[in-house]
């Protein structure tokens, strides 16, 4: 069983994956890690909350301890005394093999944008992401925004962006780049016959040169009006339902 002061070092990227596991906060998002495939090792209650939720978790190991230890795990401002702890899956880049439509996203490194960006993925049924480099998809910023989809997506994390991208074109999938410079064309529908790696890139410089060399197309998002550019996430949002209907 993991001690508070373990737990408390779970805050920290180096050590979620020196152990292997993360912590999800919250009635919710603890109640979607249960119903998920992933591994939860522990909960973690403080004691009014073992108290009025007596049965929550059913047989899981639990660690129940005051509300001034829990607050040194907890990440929120008003803990709710219930944080589990889960086993960082290990997906390897095989899981996307059979997929049809994939998200590869490079540097993303805001945690709301990551953990949106997650959640509209399953929204829209991708079969799974690949996340070059940027934020740290089990921090406790992107595992909230994410909403539970976090627990439901494959999710592959790298820092070879030559090699994973070759090796999904070596099983089938076309490369197709984002290009936010091109907002004034209508690009192209990519043909979905095809498996599609919908690659996106960091808020500000957007994709690689290492990434635009090994595109086999770009697309964009149509502009009418005079912004100067989209989030993000929601051209994420915007392009996945492109590609579905």
């Amino acid at each position: 069983m993991f001690s508070i002061k373990t737990l408390a070092k779970l805050q920290q990227k180096k050590y979620r994956y020196k152990y292997g596991h993360f912590l999800v906060e919250g009635r919710k998002g603890v109640s979607d890690a249960l119903d998920s495939k992933l591994e939860v090792v522990q909960l973690v209650m403080s004691k009014k909350f073992a108290r009025e939720e007596e049965g929550f978790g059913g047989n899981t190991e639990r660690l129940v301890v005051d509300d001034h230890d829990f607050a040194k795990i907890a990440d929120t401002v008003t803990p709710s005394g219930i944080a589990a702890v889960v086993k960082i899956p290990a997906y390897k880049l095989d899981h996307l093999a059979h997929g049809k439509i994939i998200a590869v996203l490079e540097d993303i490194r805001d945690p709301g944008n990551l953990g949106t960006m997650i959640r509209t993925a399953d929204w829209f049924g991708i079969d799974g992401l690949l996340l070059l480099g940027g934020a740290d998809p089990y921090q406790a910023k992107v595992v909230r925004s994410s909403m539970g989809s976090l627990f439901r997506l494959p999710l592959i994390t790298s820092n070879v962006v030559q090699q994973d991208l070759l090796a999904l074109k070596a099983k089938g999938f076309k490369i197709v780049v984002t290009r936010p410079e091109l907002a004034g064309d209508t690009p192209a529908k990519p043909n979905l016959t095809k498996k599609i790696a919908l690659v996106f890139g960091n808020e500000s410089r957007g994709t690689s040169r290492e990434i635009d060399q090994l595109a086999d197309s770009t697309i964009s998002v149509p502009k009418y009006g005079q912004a100067e550019s989209l989030n993000v996430a929601v051209s994420f949002g915007i392009l996945l339902h492109q590609l579905q209907n």
